[in-house]
């Protein structure tokens, strides 16, 4: 299956190099920020992107889910990434993120598009 076939799939079924990159504890998912979101999206061909807030019911829903989507998307060198719009006004502003959570495909740091797909587990 073709790994974005496979991305896309999996988030269904489970969903509702740059060291400045951060892992958080036992995490598939990586943090971006202002300073690292443009340097990791041009490293890598296919990312999925969560705009979340912390504070969002939706967003903390869905956190379980995304963490285990990453897990099983790590072999296939497709990171999931989060961020949070709450400390990152700016980025999530340049994206016109306007509804926690936002999931959004890249491919690069300009070509991007929203997920659209399912976000339910029995999907």
């Amino acid at each position: 299956m073709r790994p974005s076939l496979y991305l896309l799939s999996l988030l269904g079924a489970t969903t509702t190099a740059f060291t400045a990159n951060i892992r958080t504890k036992n995490s598939d998912v990586v943090s971006l920020t202002q300073e690292t979101f443009h340097g990791f999206m041009e490293e890598h061909d296919l990312v999925l992107a969560n705009f979340y807030a912390p504070w969002c019911r939706h967003s903390r829903n869905l956190a379980p889910k995304f963490e285990q989507a990453a897990t099983g998307l790590k072999n296939d060198n497709i990171p999931l990434v989060k961020i949070d719009c709450t400390r990152e006004e700016r980025l999530c502003s340049d994206f016109a993120i306007g509804a926690y959570p936002t999931l959004n495909v890249f491919r690069g740091p300009e070509s991007h598009e929203p997920y659209h797909g399912s976000r339910r587990a029995e999907s």
